[in-house]
């Protein structure tokens, strides 16, 4: 059952209040829900011009399922899940560095939960988001490396204006911003908000990055140079060792 008077503690439009009501009467058409999460921009109040409403549905079968429909106007995506893939998705997604689930569901409101164990659920993504990533110091050295790389490659354009020059430029803003995040053991935030929250923490490094993607090419590398020497001590090659790697590789046919 599907309890109406949480829905109407959200602050909705009437048009997605709508859309979210005609999204949730088709559930049982598809499996019966044990739980519901209704999440995404338009429930936490900071809708774009193409945001959706995420709708999270525990059921009892061992398949996953997503789908998307438009609803009163409305995209929505509904995603299905046993709870073991749920598990795993959370679990996935913050080895990789991007707890999407996790934050989906962290963020998001409860509307259904028939046994409790969709509370359980979101209890241990909210935990999984509390502990961050936590990547081994090797990870970090590792990522380091990759994101000095990148920014040694994108200085080797100095003089040059060219298309694969801000494409290298752009991928080293990535690698520098990821990398300021990865040893503060926080992850990622959306792409489309990654400058804005580093901002909250870092705020020289994301101003010099924000220049480095906005200003003209020798300015722009000028700005990425200064934000690699913050956050990586390096613009480059610098001294390293692995350690020795005593595993085998994977068998290939």
């Amino acid at each position: 059952m599907i309890a109406s008077d949480r829905i109407e503690t959200l602050q909705l439009r009437e048009k997605h209040r709508i859309a979210l009501q005609q999204a949730l009467e088709s559930l049982a058409g598809i499996a019966q829900p044990l739980g519901v999460v209704v999440t995404g921009s338009i429930v936490r109040g900071n809708p774009g011009p193409s945001s959706d409403l995420d709708i999270v549905v525990l059921h009892a079968q061992p398949w996953r399922r997503r789908i998307q429909r438009w609803f009163n106007g409305t995209p929505v995506e509904l995603f299905f899940n046993s709870r073991e893939w749920l598990a795993h998705c959370i679990r996935d997604e913050a080895a990789h560095g991007r707890p999407v689930m996790a934050h989906m569901l962290a963020t998001g409101t409860l509307l259904v939960d028939a046994d409790g164990q969709m509370a359980g659920i979101v209890e241990t993504a909210k935990d999984v988001l509390c502990r961050g990533p936590c990547m081994s110091a090797e990870a970090l050295l590792r990522d380091r490396y990759s994101a000095a790389c990148q920014v040694e490659d994108a200085l080797d354009f100095e003089g040059v204006d060219s298309a694969d020059g801000r494409q290298s430029l752009a991928s080293a803003v990535e690698a520098v911003a990821n990398h300021a995040y990865w040893r503060r053991n926080q992850f990622l935030p959306r792409p489309k908000e990654r400058l804005a929250v580093l901002a909250g923490f870092e705020p020289e490094v994301a101003r010099l990055l924000s220049l480095a993607l906005i200003e003209p090419p020798s300015n722009a590398l000028r700005a990425l140079k200064q934000a690699a020497e913050q956050v990586l001590a390096a613009t480059g090659f610098f001294e390293w060792d692995s350690g020795q790697d005593n595993s085998l590789p994977p068998f290939v046919e």
